[in-house]
């Protein structure tokens, strides 16, 4: 499907480029520049439908809850586990882990101020979800 999807988006962008050069040879209202419209809206569409949240293009990921609480332990969970965290992505999983083997434990979720990148704000929207110990 993703294949169809990208084929779409493909087939889009050269009609748009083929329309637009035809529109900038005789700019004329009518076919070319529907045309255009058309073929800019397909590849919108194929897009759209391809990288939006949760469409085609994105990784799937299962939540799944690591403990009975669903919070995740800060203190033993591995960096991918850590990226299904909202607004927690490769790097920050990978800092949050780097920050707990050089300086030792988390004893709490404020702990988080600790890692690079982590704001007063941003752990406090993480403390629902995570936990220390």
């Amino acid at each position: 499907m993703r294949g169809l999807v990208h084929l779409a988006a493909a087939l889009g962008l050269a009609a748009v480029a083929v329309a637009f050069g035809r529109w900038l040879r005789d700019p004329v209202p009518g076919g070319p520049l529907l045309a255009l419209l058309a073929a800019a809206l397909l590849c919108a569409v194929a897009l759209r439908q391809l990288y939006r949240p949760g469409g085609l293009g994105r990784a799937q990921i299962a939540p799944e809850p690591p403990s009975p609480d669903g919070r995740i332990d800060l203190n033993t969970a591995s960096a991918a586990e850590l990226e299904r965290l909202p607004g927690i992505g490769p790097v920050g999983a990978g800092r949050i882990v780097a920050e707990r083997e050089r300086n030792g434990p988390f004893r709490s979720p404020g702990d988080l101020v600790r890692v690079a990148g982590f704001g007063p704000s941003r752990v406090r929207a993480l403390r629902p979800h995570v936990r220390a110990g």
